[in-house]
């Protein structure tokens, strides 16, 4: 009888201190996604296929082969970078980059850290991944 008590009351134990704990990040509220993309860093940044991250922000991405510019339209910003071009337009606004977007294999990567921050996003580099946050989704970028 008192083992019956006693594993009663350790089943309790255990109950109530996993409720006590939080559910991860991800499961709290919003998405989490993960990609996985080719390292590619020019003098210390971080450029990544502009497609992927705007897609994961809702935003209509469209390339214009003529003028190697890429334009992003959604969540009441719109965003145009061009290829080798230090500059980027931002709802109007002209922005300096550090490092331009490249063309690289027929794929257009542009400076993540700079993509994110304009549209108000945290970003946290942590080794080979780096994630970005909007205040309610999570994107984890791994980077092979």
């Amino acid at each position: 009888m008192s083992l019956r008590i006693a594993a009663i009351a350790w089943f309790v134990l255990v109950v109530s201190i996993v409720s006590l704990c939080p559910p991860p990040a991800a499961a709290q509220e919003g998405a989490y996604l993960e990609l996985y993309v080719s390292r590619y860093e020019e003098r210390g940044r971080v450029l990544i296929q502009m497609r992927d991250i705007f897609e994961w922000l809702g935003w209509a991405v469209e390339w214009d082969p003529y003028e190697k510019c890429v334009s992003a339209y959604g969540q009441g910003y719109t965003m145009g970078l061009w290829v080798d071009s230090y500059q980027a337009v931002v709802n109007g606004e002209l922005f300096a980059l550090d490092v331009p977007p490249r063309l690289v294999s027929g794929r257009m990567l542009v400076p993540l850290r700079f993509v994110a921050e304009v549209t108000g996003c945290q970003v946290d580099y942590l080794g080979n991944a780096v994630q970005i946050t909007d205040g309610v989704d999570v994107l984890m970028i791994w980077l092979v």
